[in-house]
């Protein structure tokens, strides 16, 4: 068979070598033309041709007409030439986007050209922009938002970061994860405990990515150490009380004269510096008030007295009785 096919090779050669050259390229081009058709799968010097899916709401935030060059570029495989033409150009396929009515969802297509003294060659680029993918169900939850309350001594006790941090994530409820973010930071809330220790200190955590996220809200509150109550063993002694008549109580000249009416009600040993509520002009005001219908009743006050942090206080009470 190798003797058979070897004429018809000698023959072709001798007669392609007689033929003009605008015939012979003519031939070379239906050659050419023929193995194309005859090996589709043949991939020429600009790649093969490439198609990429994007959702619209990825097609839409491209930013610039150099993003969606590069888009397209990209598409194209290693090594090949960047500087190739585009038909119909990026403007082209931006504005047909753009469209009211044929743009929006479906495939935007170009070819792109390579010529020069490397290549020539064409391949098709496209973008499919699809609908945006429903929203994925987000079922992470950081649980309900907590407070804690301590002393300033307690909060002053803690000893570092991480026992800050662990206060902190103690609030959180069962089975929530441990890893996310605080926002102030622990440092943060650390800095401005030694700037101002009292009040509430919250930060809110984070768990999640993308998307799916959700947060609660943590706080310890600093309140003041509570101060024990002083031992006090004053005493202003029992309440009291004198009554005296009409024209007994009006007989009295002064104000230090009242005071001392009511200073002889005290036991003994009671100190004679304290207040009175109301005070003895009040009182003095209240029996000679020209709109009180009677002038008997109880005139009563408190007297308090004050030993450092310590007070007690006695009800002493005047009883102005009718005339005999």
């Amino acid at each position: 068979m190798k003797k058979i096919l070897l004429f018809p090779l000698f023959g072709l050669f001798f007669i392609s070598c007689s033929v003009d050259p605008i015939e012979e390229d003519f031939q070379q081009n239906q050659i050419q033309e023929f193995n194309a058709e005859s090996n589709p799968n043949d991939v020429g010097c600009a790649g093969p041709d490439n198609l990429m899916i994007i959702s619209y709401s990825q097609a839409a935030a491209i930013k610039s007409w150099d993003e969606v060059r590069k888009l397209y570029l990209s598409l194209l495989g290693d090594g090949i030439y960047r500087g190739g033409k585009f038909d119909p150009t990026i403007w082209d396929i931006i504005n047909k986007f753009n469209d009211e009515e044929d743009g929006g969802l479906g495939d935007y297509t170009t070819w792109y050209a390579i010529d020069n003294d490397q290549c020539q060659d064409t391949v098709m680029l496209t973008l499919r922009v699809v609908p945006d993918q429903s929203t994925p169900i987000c079922q992470i939850d950081a649980g309900p938002d907590n407070t804690i309350s301590l002393t300033y001594s307690q909060a002053a006790g803690i000893e570092s970061w991480d026992e800050v941090r662990k206060l902190y994530l103690s609030l959180l409820q069962v089975g929530v994860p441990r890893n996310g973010v605080f926002d102030p930071a622990i440092w943060d809330l650390i800095n401005r405990f030694q700037n101002d220790p009292l009040g509430s200190f919250s930060t809110t955590y984070t768990i999640g990515e993308g998307d799916c996220k959700d947060s609660v809200i943590l706080t310890v509150v600093v309140i003041p150490d509570e101060q024990e109550e002083p031992e006090c063993e004053l005493s202003a002694g029992a309440d009291n009380f004198v009554s005296l008549s009409v024209s007994s109580a009006a007989a009295i000249e002064s104000w230090d004269e009242v005071r001392k009416l009511y200073l002889s009600l005290l036991e003994p040993g009671i100190s004679r510096n304290g207040t009175f509520s109301p005070s003895i002009w009040e009182l003095i005001r209240m029996f000679n008030d020209p709109n009180r219908l009677r002038m008997e009743g109880d005139y009563i006050t408190t007297y308090t007295i004050v030993e450092g942090e310590c007070s007690d206080s006695v009800e002493l009470k005047v009883v102005v009785i009718s005339n005999p």
